[in-house]
């Protein structure tokens, strides 16, 4: 179990309702600071826009293709099989077929193929006997491939959009603003974002235009990509997402029409969170588990019958990749949680990405699986399991949290690696099966390295920390607020989601949803009767709260604001980002970690007495009834796994479970007792976070004997 707060950074506090004050504020910690900058950023289908033939070789590139379309000749489209790969490969042949070109395409199967323009695909691309072949959100680190497919005659354009290696491929034209040379000025585009420029390029060259049709439709497709492939929403991203979205309004794509009309509630917004939620993972289950082949149907037909019966069977498709996900979820989390998972691996004892690995895990389901472990550890994750292909090698995929930067953690110790590929954000890798380990260890001191070479003075960067927008009030948390701050949207990574905080609130119900997985609290403001309002504030992957938060209870909250539709009614719902209840009052509570500090420097506990005011029987040493039930409650909730809690929440949910009240330091003491006494094993430890699993005991266990009950009960 993991039930520790967020370290709060509040870049400013409102203690009045002025809106359009807090807009303001929103805007210039964006450096939006100008009018000029105001209107550029909010301007629909504005902003950056930059001229295609800024990249190297777009000129040489539009040129190879113009030749090959004069000429009659064949062309093929290597993409990839996830959301990016296969718009940009839609969106590549819908072009060529408007205009009548012989163009054929191949999508990769995850599990036979693996990722980007490998030799286990080499075979089918040469039989295809193309004349060119232009790849797709891949290719730019296929060296070998590249050169393979390049003597058999054919001429070779590499679109891609991931960070590139010291060498790159010998392609006639290579359009990738990764390139350390380009002149290309925004580097962030996503594969379907490149496709989207290419094509752009060949109307602009006016010897093979694009039609009104056709750039919509390639619009729509590169929108979806940018939000679904986690590349930054800033710069010209953020203008092809608002002119995707513009767009699709009246979609083009009928795919991407037949999709929302399927699965868009009645009366909700199209927004980045619903492309994100529902739309993508839709795209993505089926390179995940199967093939791409309905996806691209989904896009490249125009027979809506067709697309209907895609669009369905994605669906099913997603929930079938649900169910897998949950079960490698869940043996995940045991496998991170055991402790008698070896002590260097330990959670509580590492600093860098968590790793797990399964033998017979789903390789489709790797990378989500990461972005989950990552979400409820608050940790970078990479989740490995056997290569379907080289069967001597594990293949992994990671996802990064907070600002740890993911690719370049493991290109640093990209000797330990067979191959990786990536970006900040997300990579893939592969890695010897006998040497994970050394890969791990590696991962690991560099992960341990980067923590101290950002550490400054007393203070260090945290990882598990929230950037706070701005502290409101309860007055400001109104839908007329949320409406004025979607003129920020699209969201996304670089242009985060406003997160705020309201404090003193106070707990009227507590509602446990999915079976305790999720929780969701009614508010009102804790400084005025309750009938001056409520609000729902909805904790996803927070049930944990439930053992500590009770009616009645005042909470401090960090939330978004979101929409809440239900038959066709709008309201305004809170997305819990962290949870801090006001679990007690005084010193023993309040300044816990100064207690125990002193009491860890060796200061007797008559002289800790005096700066709380309280007695030691009263807040320092446990009582039998004390030790008993704090053995009874964690050993209940968390069984024989491995548990992180802050001590305040702790001793809140110990509290709340028994109705015996005890403080942050007692629990800690009672820890402290447990571990002597060979019943609990404890991992790193600070003064307001503990780490702890139970051990079995053979029989009756002592705890009187134990070094800390003698020393509390000597009053030492």
């Amino acid at each position: 179990m993991l039930l520790t707060a967020k370290k709060w950074k509040t870049a400013v506090s409102f203690k009045d309702e002025d809106t359009d004050a807090l807009i303001d504020e929103l805007l210039r910690s964006r450096q939006i600071d100008s009018p000029e900058k105001k209107e550029e950023f909010i301007l629909d289908g504005g902003g950056m826009w930059n001229d295609p033939f800024l990249f190297n070789d777009m000129r040489k590139a539009v040129d190879i293709i113009c030749e090959v379309m004069e000429n009659k000749g064949k062309i093929l489209v290597y993409g990839d099989y996830d959301c990016d790969g296969v718009t940009a490969t839609s969106i590549m042949v819908r072009y060529f077929r408007s205009h009548s070109a012989n163009v054929d395409y191949i999508v990769p199967h995850r599990a036979e193929h693996g990722y980007g323009l490998t030799e286990n695909i080499l075979d089918k691309v040469i039989e295809h006997s193309p004349d060119l072949l232009i790849t797709v959100d891949c290719g730019i680190t296929n060296i070998d491939t590249v050169k393979r497919v390049k003597e058999h005659g054919i001429k070779v354009i590499v679109s891609d959009h991931h960070n590139v290696k010291e060498e790159l491929p010998e392609a006639d034209a290579l359009i990738c603003a990764k390139i350390e040379d380009t002149t290309y000025p925004f580097k962030e585009l996503c594969g379907a974002g490149v496709a989207l420029k290419i094509i752009e390029a060949m109307g602009r060259d006016e010897r093979f235009k694009v039609n009104g049709n056709i750039w919509r439709q390639a619009l729509e497709l590169a929108g979806l990509a940018t939000i679904a492939d986690l590349v930054p929403v800033t710069g010209e991203n953020r203008t092809i997402i608002k002119k995707a979205f513009k767009s699709m309004a009246n979609a083009v794509n009928p795919g991407v029409r037949i999709m929302n009309e399927l699965i868009l509630d009645h009366g909700k917004k199209l927004d980045e969170t619903f492309i994100s939620f529902n739309f993508v993972p839709r795209i993505n289950a089926a390179g995940r588990l199967y093939d791409s082949s309905d996806a691209l149907k989904l896009f490249l037909e125009d027979d809506e019958k067709i697309v209907k019966k895609a669009a369905e069977a994605l669906g099913k498709q997603n929930e079938e990749r649900k169910l897998i996900e949950s079960e490698v979820f869940s043996e995940a989390v045991k496998q991170v949680e055991n402790p008698k998972r070896p002590e260097e691996w330990l959670i509580t004892n590492t600093s860098g990405p968590i790793v797990a690995y399964g033998s017979n895990w789903h390789q489709g389901v790797l990378g989500i699986v990461a972005g989950k472990l990552a979400a409820y550890y608050r940790r970078s994750a990479i989740v490995f399991t056997d290569d379907s292909i080289d069967k001597e090698n594990v293949k992994g995929s990671g996802r990064a949290y907070g600002e740890f930067d993911l690719f370049d953690a493991i290109e640093k110790i990209s000797d330990k690696c067979v191959s990786f590929g990536g970006h900040k954000k997300a990579a893939g890798l592969v890695v010897e099966r006998k040497r994970l380990k050394e890969f791990m260890t590696a991962l690991e001191e560099n992960a341990k390295a980067s923590v101290n070479n950002i550490s400054h003075g007393d203070e260090s960067v945290e990882e598990d920390s929230i950037e706070i927008d701005a502290q409101i009030p309860f007055e400001q948390v109104t839908f007329e607020t949320y409406e004025k701050t979607n003129i920020l949207k699209p969201f996304g990574i670089g242009n985060k989601k406003p997160v705020f905080s309201t404090r003193d609130l106070i707990v009227t119900d507590v509602i446990a949803m999915s079976d305790g997985a999720h929780i969701r609290l009614e508010l009102c403001d804790g400084r005025k009767e309750p009938k001056d309002g409520f609000i729902s504030a909805v904790g996803f992957n927070m049930g944990q709260y439930l053992d500590v938060i009770k009616a009645g209870d005042r909470v401090d909250i960090a939330y978004t604001m979101n929409e809440y539709v239900y038959r066709g009614n709008i309201t305004l719902s809170l997305c819990l980002e962290d949870i801090v209840p006001v679990c007690g009052q005084g010193f023993m509570w309040q300044k816990n970690d100064i207690a125990e500090d002193l009491y860890r420097s060796g200061m007797p506990l008559s002289q800790i007495e005096k700066l709380a005011k309280k007695s030691s029987q009263e807040a320092f040493i446990p009582s039998k009834t004390q030790y008993a039930q704090c053995y009874k409650v964690l050993s209940s909730k968390c069984g024989n796994t491995v548990s992180t809690m802050d001590t305040t929440l702790a001793a809140k949910m110990i509290s709340m479970s028994s109705g015996v009240e005890i403080t942050p330091f007692q629990v800690s003491r009672c820890l402290d007792v447990f571990s002597e006494a060979g019943i609990m094993k404890l991992g790193k430890t600070d003064a307001d976070k503990i780490c702890f699993s139970f051990l079995k005991s053979d029989g009756k266990v002592s705890l009187t004997s134990s070094k800390t009950y003698m020393r509390l009960n000597g009053n030492g």
